[in-house]
């Protein structure tokens, strides 16, 4: 979760089917432009749930999802780190998914824990279903100001020693899909609670991010799977960005992918079946204009267990 409060930690945060596709598209068209408080994946064409609470149980299968993300590898102590675990299944109807998310994040002087229980409700929809998903939560902020250097010894968080306050978060959205598309539209941290227990800062206080993401599998031979993908984000006070993507699946083993984020540089990505139950993925990402490129890469591994009770002959959701 990046915070951006200038004067908390400056050295880094100072530089830091149609019908359905178009109306998502005019919802996005209709969004106001929300500072982003988010881990960012790149390797989230994988899990979606990470992004989209609609998208718990999607997968024909009880999933694990391990996550660890380090950033800004050139700066060392206070760069952020993320580690996350998720789980979701479908329910036995089918027309049912949970999901649970435990997620670690840490940068500079902020220690942030969170949980949440995603519950999505599943209707068919042409050829394929539309999940409507919520996702409940708190989260557990610890700031230590202690750690922060200080220019100005006058300004009171010089004297704030820690704080540590949980609040509550709510996630809403909409995930369609079918065996070889996905489209989502998702809206979270819409209570908007504040993250510090000092009365005075009436600023420090989580902001709703919305994030649209789609992909679309084309079976190009027996052995080759294209799989471009496209993911938007908006959070307040802060410019959307957007990540486009391209993967290819060989021999339904090997994952190839290149990605590029606006504003930043690019992503390159790996990831390997190594069985039926288990894929390894890796990815990389380098920034190439601002503090991106002076900071220095990211590193991102992602373990997924996939526990299912029976595999698709065909392209399904879970090569998405």
């Amino acid at each position: 979760m990046i915070f951006l409060r200038l004067n908390l930690y400056p050295d880094i945060m100072k530089h830091s089917s149609m019908r359905i596709i178009l109306f998502i598209g005019l919802c996005i068209a209709s969004l106001p432009v929300f500072a982003q408080q988010d881990p960012q994946y790149s390797l989230y064409m994988f899990d979606k749930m990470a992004l989209n609470p609609a998208a718990a149980g999607s997968k024909d299968a009880l999933e694990a999802t391990l996550i660890s993300r380090e950033q800004w590898l050139g700066i060392g102590a206070g760069a952020p780190v993320t580690n996350a675990l998720m789980l979701q299944a479908p329910m036995a109807n089918k027309n049912f998914g949970w999901g649970v998310e435990l997620m670690n994040d840490m940068i500079g002087p902020t220690n942030t824990t969170s949980l949440q229980a995603n519950y999505a409700y599943q209707l068919r929809l042409g050829n394929g279903r539309l999940a409507m998903g919520l996702g409940l939560g708190i989260y557990d902020y610890v700031i230590d100001f202690s750690k922060v250097s200080y220019k100005d010894q006058t300004d009171p968080y010089a004297m704030a020693g820690s704080s540590q306050k949980m609040t509550p978060t709510a996630e809403f959205g909409l995930y369609y899909y079918n065996q070889s598309f996905y489209a989502g539209l998702s809206f979270n941290h819409l209570i908007a609670s504040k993250f510090t227990n000092i009365v005075t800062d009436s600023a420090a206080a989580f902001s709703e991010h919305s994030y649209f993401i789609m992909g679309k599998a084309w079976k190009l031979s027996e052995n080759v799977i294209l799989n471009p993908s496209v993911v938007l984000m908006f959070a307040q006070n802060a410019p959307a960005t957007g990540d486009i993507n391209i993967n290819v699946l060989l021999s339904q083993k090997l994952w190839l992918g290149l990605s590029f984020r606006q504003n930043y540089g690019t992503t390159i990505m790996a990831a390997f079946k190594a069985s039926t139950v288990i894929q390894i993925g890796y990815a990389y990402d380098a920034g190439f204009s601002g503090f991106n490129k002076i900071g220095g890469g990211a590193n991102e591994i992602s373990l997924i267990f996939d526990f299912a009770t029976r595999k698709a002959v065909q392209m399904s959701p879970r090569y998405l």
